[in-house]
């Protein structure tokens, strides 16, 4: 039996905005591996700081041609440092830190 036809859209301003929101969530989730890139292993010291700074920029630029897309990295970072946070408190209590007791002599 042959599948239901689906009724086709016409491209509208939302569904940009939702692609560019994907590839920026995409882009920021997975930052690491463009640290790992051969040639920009010149570029790539004090952990990547420099690399992070150029892809923020490019992002932004990229978001600043869209309108309605101007600020969404800046909140899709927001929305991942909430998660990273968010993600240890999930994980249930601390272990509390181990403190020394007062030394006794055994003998007495």
């Amino acid at each position: 039996m042959p599948a239901a036809k689906i009724e086709k859209e016409a491209w509208n301003d939302e569904h940009t905005t939702a692609l560019i929101r994907g590839m920026v969530v995409n882009i920021l989730t997975n930052r690491s591996d463009l640290y790992k890139i051969p040639d920009l292993q010149g570029v790539s010291d004090n952990g990547g700081d420099r690399v992070n700074k150029k892809v923020m920029q490019i992002l932004k630029k990229l978001c600043g041609q869209y309108p309605g897309a101007e600020q969404m990295v800046d909140e899709e970072v927001k929305k991942l440092k909430g998660s990273k946070s968010g993600s240890s408190s999930r994980a249930g209590p601390a272990t509390p830190k181990k403190r020394k007791m007062g030394t006794k002599n055994e003998d007495e």
